[in-house]
């Protein structure tokens, strides 16, 4: 399905996500709401009011021409910080959560009817093979959680 240099790619641009994952999990744990925005905010996209008051975030991060990831960070009152990314592009369903007590879960997520990008099962198979990462079905096991 994947050639050798494509898998290459998806391989170096999900190196280089982990690490973006990595940083902002630091963020989470060092800095302050403010302090978080004020390093994680895209020019001129600053958090509205509604935003603020809420102690969520949103930016982007893009990783390439054909592949960024939309962020969603918040800081709920008397909470461990945590953020949401979700792929867009080449990795479109590419769904990673993480916060500051516990591994990042990357995960395919998609609505019905939904197609996922065309690396998207490369990058979320490659970031699990990574320490530090995740899937969320491991992560309901080692919780003990059971579906029904």
């Amino acid at each position: 399905m994947f050639g050798g240099g494509q898998i290459a790619a998806v391989d170096r641009r999900a190196k280089r996500l982990a690490r973006i994952v990595a940083v902002i999990v630091r963020g989470l744990q060092t800095k302050s709401y403010e302090q978080f925005i004020a390093s994680f905010s895209n020019p001129e996209s600053e958090p509205d009011a509604f935003d603020r008051l809420s102690r969520d975030h949103r930016f982007q991060m893009r990783i390439s021409p054909a592949c960024w990831y939309d962020a969603f960070a918040s800081f709920p009152p008397g909470e461990s910080p945590s953020i949401l990314i979700q792929g867009c592009g080449d990795d479109f369903g590419v769904f990673i959560a993480a916060d500051t007590q516990s591994a990042a879960t990357a995960d395919l997520h998609l609505a019905r009817g939904q197609r996922a990008g065309r690396d998207a099962e490369a990058m979320v198979q490659s970031l699990r093979a990574m320490h530090g990462f995740t899937s969320f079905a491991e992560t309901e096991r080692s919780l003990g959680i059971r579906k029904r």
